[in-house]
């Protein structure tokens, strides 16, 4: 997860808060979920990945409900009195929530909660979502000691006979991201085809937590070219962090 085991746009945050590591508190394969180790004494708290039950519904009577709780009804592993949210619109995700001139309600009591007919001429909701901040696992349901990253991409595959896509695990840690050095497990993907497996695409790729993966150009057929692959692996509270 880190939306963070962590994006790009993360690390930079990650690095800046002294470089202190984010450990695994629980895992649903959706949404992230992770902390960061505090001292004794202190609270450890954890953010979700951001979760999204589906598109608004429409009518006057209709809108975008990600309660906190209908988002444990749908089966998500988070506490049921978070800390603090945060509220996003899908379609404008760099945008603060109260710049969306829609009314909302998102609060760490509800959740988040959109109705199409307060919003004015318009009478639509965006499309929300929302992540919410609990406390140690403890107090967190579905407790777990392993976690799922999120989708790691290092770049687009280098071309030539000799090039291809190169993510491995060694190479992700070199990269910056804060992941365990001998995974689980990991799953892999073509980020042109996120929805197929990778035995389906007809390609020659490594594929495993000792490795990671790797895909060369070499070994592709006639077509000689990696497809552009993402990897996410799984770390557990016994396996070895890079600080």
């Amino acid at each position: 997860l880190l939306h963070p085991l962590l994006q790009p746009q993360h690390r930079q945050l990650h690095l800046q808060q002294n470089q202190q590591l984010r450990l695994p508190a629980l895992v649903r394969p959706q949404p992230l979920l992770l902390h960061q180790p505090q001292q004794d004494g202190e609270e450890k708290c954890v953010w979700s990945d951001w979760i999204n039950l589906g598109q608004p519904t429409s009518g006057s009577e209709g809108g975008d409900n990600e309660s906190i709780k209908k988002i444990i009804s749908a089966g998500y592993h988070i506490c049921s009195a978070p800390e603090a949210v945060e509220c996003r619109a899908k379609q404008y995700p760099g945008l603060q929530i109260s710049q969306l001139g829609q009314d909302v309600t998102c609060n760490p009591s509800v959740g988040l909660i959109c109705q199409n007919n307060k919003q004015g001429l318009e009478q639509k909701c965006f499309d929300y979502e929302i992540r919410v901040k609990c406390l140690t696992p403890t107090q967190c349901s579905g407790e777990e000691k392993c976690v799922w990253s999120d989708w790691i991409n290092l770049g687009q595959p280098t071309s030539g006979s000799e090039g291809g896509d190169n993510e491995s695990i060694k190479k992700i840690i070199s990269a910056g991201y804060h992941i365990c050095s001998a995974p689980e497990a990991v799953e892999c993907r073509a980020k042109q085809y996120p929805g197929l497996q990778i035995s389906q695409l007809g390609q020659d790729v490594t594929c495993n937590p000792s490795v990671g993966l790797i895909c060369q150009n070499n070994k592709q057929g006639l077509q000689q070219k990696c497809f552009d692959y993402e990897i996410r692996v799984k770390c557990c509270l016994s396996n070895s962090y890079q600080q």
